[in-house]
């Protein structure tokens, strides 16, 4: 009688067991859902209220008139670009796309005719790419938005090119966000970027020009850092920091031809700006405060081919002053530079002194290109991320060894009463 029950409890075990790992199993492989005229779908909405996590939905060429919630891990993409397919506003109040969650991706199309062309309510690690958001209030808006990257989009001619509303590490890259022109109420200005409370972004590579107001605007927000961008020929500042935006760093990019200043500065912080290019402008800076126009140690760059170690500045194209140590630094100070550069910032390259090599040079460069790569990875820059799966055929296995288990035990039980 002992025997049986203890031979009942371990086939209990087992069959516990292989559920739990039922459960546990992954999603099967992900599908491909298709939305257009002749398609198993009619509307992006549809096709999304049926995928499962880990499709994509896969968009016909057209013009589609509806609002659309995407609040699970799905890739919303075109087959033929943004040009030929177009997401409209139903209701021209709302946002045109709605992105709530982690791991969406959208990409390769045109969205217009909303309050918000994109918006990320709280989403994480999603990414928005290769998309035309035009005629909207604000092309795309984060809001308590953390860890996305906004990359390589058209957003030209909505109020705000790109808004980001108590967002934090995001990557903005490669976008263009001009001739952005308002649209009343909290819109009624009409900037490139605009961050409300915002911190630790990384903007990198975008042109921001020709806005009726500024490229970029900071309002309490602070350490986001600003490189390679252009920011020309706005209406009044490539960039105005206000109100507690502090220790934010703008290095290697272009302010040209901004109608009133290349950068404004009011009640705001330990700023850094240098490697920056400043051509003709009405003045470069207005309202420095506590703020540094140089580098606050010293880096290490080279210059005509040459290594050098030292504070450095900006480049700016009225600059009379001379050089006679070569060593890229111009000798006499510029409207508070200390360290003005004689050469436009191409002609400079931050960098690495060589290292003597070592016995353990060799030892040590995997675990060092690991750790390269690792810090070149950052949240929100990188694709969705899909749940691991089993080799195809082998799903199950964990599950079918716990019944195979299950099984034998139960044979056991079933001898042992007829002995």
């Amino acid at each position: 009688m002992q025997t049986r029950q203890v031979l009942t409890l371990c086939a209990l075990c087992i069959i516990i067991w292989a559920l739990l790992a039922v459960a546990a199993l992954p999603q099967a492989g992900a599908s491909e859902i298709k939305v257009g005229s002749r398609d198993q779908y009619r509307t992006i909405a549809q096709a999304v209220s049926a995928a499962r996590p880990g499709d994509t939905i896969l968009i016909s060429p057209g013009t589609y008139v509806e609002n659309v919630v995407v609040d699970k891990q799905v890739t919303l993409t075109s087959s033929e670009g943004a040009t030929n397919t177009i997401i409209r506003a139903a209701d021209a109040k709302k946002a045109v796309l709605s992105l709530s969650g982690t791991d969406i991706e959208v990409q390769g199309l045109t969205i217009t005719g909303g309050n918000n062309g994109v918006v990320f309510a709280k989403a994480s690690n999603c990414i928005l790419t290769k998309c035309v958001a035009n005629g909207n209030v604000y092309g795309v808006y984060l809001a308590g938005a953390t860890g996305n990257l906004v990359s390589n989009n058209n957003l030209n001619n909505n109020g705000f090119g790109i808004y980001l509303d108590t967002s934090s590490g995001n990557k903005l890259s490669g976008n263009t966000a001009s001739d952005e022109k308002g649209g009343g109420g909290h819109a009624s200005l009409s900037d490139g970027i605009y961050m409300f409370y915002s911190r630790a972004n990384n903007v990198t590579g975008n042109t921001l020009s020709s806005n009726r107001n500024f490229g970029v605007s900071l309002y309490q927000s602070k350490s986001n850092v600003f490189s390679h961008n252009a920011l020309s020929s706005n209406a009044q500042f490539g960039v105005r920091l206000r109100d507690g935006s502090d220790g934010n760093k703008f290095a290697w990019n272009t302010f040209e031809a901004n109608a009133q200043n290349g950068v404004l500065i009011g009640n705001s912080r330990d700023n850094v700006f240098y490697f920056n290019n400043f051509l003709p402008e009405k003045s470069n800076f207005y309202s420095q405060e506590s703020n540094n126009i140089n580098s606050t140690t010293r880096l290490n760059y080279t210059y005509k081919g040459d290594f050098f170690n030292g504070f450095v500045g900006n480049y700016y194209s009225n600059y009379a002053g001379v050089d006679k140590n070569g060593n890229g630094i111009g000798d006499t100070q510029f409207a508070g530079d200390k360290y003005p550069l004689i050469k436009p910032m191409e002609n400079y390259r931050e960098s690495q002194p060589t290292p003597t090599p070592t016995q353990t040079a060799s030892a040590s460069a995997g675990s060092s290109a690991t750790n390269q790569i690792s810090q070149n990875v950052t949240g929100g820059t990188q694709g969705p991320q899909r749940a691991a799966t089993f080799l195809p055929g082998f799903e199950s296995i964990g599950t079918l060894v716990g019944l195979f288990g299950a099984a034998a035990v139960i044979k056991l039980i079933q001898k042992s009463r007829l002995m």
